[in-house]
């Protein structure tokens, strides 16, 4: 039985609702404005009930009376609980697991991976955790989770991994989905079974392993 995720503490949000709706809010809107206030007071109720109630117990009417609006006011945002879920999620963590700027992009994957450590080492953590957990038992939730989390950062890594080839430090015939999957699979695995830290000596450990095996030669 998954156990509800603890309460979670959370920054305050700066919320660009431009930037978080999906091609089902654009439909169900029909061209109305969203509202900006409205979609913060969801999306601040939603972490602050998963928090302490978990996914399976939250419910969207108690996500409308806590934020004080009427439960029609989400499904026309959102199309279901999970999609609420994700969007909280992601307005939450914003741009702190992003690549860093730098000259050489396995710099900028050594960084992005010091990132990576840190936000799964805080409450943040705790949160990919439960959902993660929670996914096993909800189609809809692993869905949401895999299109708006896993599949939009494989393909930002993807991106730095071939520019990383072009700029001759990784070799031409490496096999780039598999690279994200020795890179980033550890993370994961001690996030879910709470073996070892996760901090910037390990990530740091992880990718000077990979890296080596990655390099292309005389590189």
């Amino acid at each position: 039985m998954i156990r509800a995720v603890s309460y979670i503490t959370y920054p305050t949000l700066r919320f660009d609702a431009s930037k978080h709706m999906t091609k089902t809010d654009n439909t169900i809107d029909r061209g109305r404005p969203r509202n900006a206030d409205i979609d913060v007071a969801v999306m601040k109720s939603t972490l602050k009930l998963l928090g302490r109630v978990g996914f399976r117990r939250l419910t969207l009417d108690a996500v409308a009376e806590s934020a004080g609006v009427g439960k029609m006011a989400i499904y026309r945002r959102w199309p279901n609980k999970a999609s609420v879920v994700m969007d909280a999620f992601l307005t939450l963590i914003g741009p702190e697991s992003e690549f860093p700027s730098a000259t050489r992009a396995i710099i900028r994957l050594k960084l992005q991976m010091r990132l990576q450590a840190k936000l799964f080492a805080g409450d943040y953590g705790k949160l990919i955790k439960a959902l993660l957990g929670e996914s096993q038992f909800d189609e809809e939730l692993a869905e949401a989770f895999r299109n708006r989390w896993l599949i939009p950062r494989r393909k930002m890594t993807l991106e730095v991994l071939n520019v990383a080839v072009k700029q001759g430090d990784l070799r031409a015939d490496l096999d780039l989905d598999t690279a994200i999957d020795i890179l980033y699979g550890p993370f994961y695995y001690r996030l879910q079974l709470g073996i070892g830290t996760l901090d910037s000596k390990f990530s740091d450990r992880v990718w000077s392993a990979a890296i080596a095996g990655f390099r292309a030669a005389g590189s």
